[in-house]
């Protein structure tokens, strides 16, 4: 079967897709970190959320066994046979060629044309990183299998990529009330990303364990806050200030240590609607 040659790697890949539906049954949802940098990539092949593709976390270097059509989104620089190539554009890769992908600020996503066929698990092709669910981490040397139909006529494709905002909506409570903060990213992970926020909030005792979702943000009994990821557990004890916005929660894939991230209470708003990518296609200007 053709595929996507690891030749080089710092940092990490991990498979993901749309993420499990599996929450009921202890099982955490997972998927891609920024779920509309994946689903942007997707659309620009012709694909769709639940096609698996690559979260990178720092370079890598594939090599195409075959020709292939696919997108950069997220935050990243790419190289085609050491030439830049542009970010959030379908691009043609031909059989033998060379791509890098180095991430910037947070994480990358790289989609290509039918998705990365790998065996899924539990209605999912994603890595779960808690748990051990879902393909192994993408080390050197793997190949990656690519879809027989792994080119797309989409090649030069583009769309803009959603602004990265200056704050971000958390819909308080349940347990207490978080005001408007700034908050100082400590470090982070998938599982979840630990903040210290710029004012205490007084803690909850004896709270019994309760399911918790990505994007809560948990207190912890050192006073420092853990914002939940994909990956995290589906039940926790620790008081919750807060959950962030569906619309928001894709931007916690791009915190880094150091940065300095403003938290602003919004009300809860489930008819608002998500952000979707605006895609040109090139080949509505054939002829013209």
């Amino acid at each position: 079967m053709p595929g996507l040659r690891v030749i080089e790697l710092a940092g990490t890949a991990l498979v993901e897709d749309a993420g499990r539906s599996l929450v009921t049954a202890g099982v955490p949802r997972s998927g891609a970190f920024d779920p509309r940098a994946h689903a942007a990539g997707a659309a620009l092949v012709s694909g769709n959320p639940t096609q698996a593709g690559l979260e990178i976390l720092g370079r890598i270097v594939l090599r195409a066994d075959q020709a292939m059509t696919c997108a950069v989104t997220g935050h990243a620089t790419v190289g085609l046979d050491s030439r830049p190539m542009p970010t959030w554009t379908a691009l043609d890769v031909p059989e033998g060629a060379h791509l890098e992908i180095t991430s910037t600020v947070g994480r990358a996503y790289l989609s290509v044309a039918g998705g990365l066929p790998v065996p899924a698990m539990l209605g999912s092709r994603s890595t779960c990183l808690l748990g051990s669910i879902g393909p192994d981490p993408v080390r050197v040397r793997d190949r990656l299998p690519l879809s027989l139909m792994a080119t797309a006529r989409t090649g030069g494709a583009f769309c803009r990529p959603p602004q990265r905002p200056a704050t971000l909506g958390v819909i308080p409570g349940p347990h207490l009330s978080m005001p408007a903060t700034e908050v100082l990213v400590r470090d982070g992970s998938r599982i979840g990303v630990r903040v210290q926020p710029g004012r205490a909030l007084a803690g909850v005792a004896g709270l019994p364990s309760l399911g918790v979702v990505p994007g809560a943000i948990q207190v912890l009994p050192s006073g420092e806050w853990v914002i939940l990821g994909p990956d995290a557990g589906t039940m926790g004890g620790y008081p919750i200030a807060g959950v962030l916005s569906r619309d928001h929660l894709g931007d916690l894939a791009h915190m880094l240590p150091g940065d300095r991230v403003h938290l602003v209470p919004i009300p809860a708003d489930p008819e608002r609607p998500r952000w979707q990518p605006h895609i040109v296609w090139i080949g509505d200007f054939a002829g013209q």
